[in-house]
């Protein structure tokens, strides 16, 4: 039983020690991580959504002047 306890912990162990690993970003320079930005915010999926959001935003924004005045 105790060798079955010890082999499941060391066996969770390794595996969060790789999980933790691979999810890191691995960038080697500031322009890197700049490059990715500018990537994400020309990317058309993400303008879709920021497009969608905004107009959301916009929507509740009316809606609580609405209550407001009344």
């Amino acid at each position: 039983m105790r060798n079955k306890i010890l082999i499941i912990g060391a066996i969770a162990f390794v595996a969060y020690i790789l999980g933790s690993r691979s999810a890191t970003v691995q960038v080697n320079k500031g322009e890197s991580v700049r490059h990715q930005l500018v990537r994400m915010w020309n990317d058309p999926k993400a303008k879709k959504e920021r497009k969608k959001k905004a107009e959301k935003a916009a929507k509740a924004a009316e809606k609580a002047l609405d209550r407001v005045r009344r």
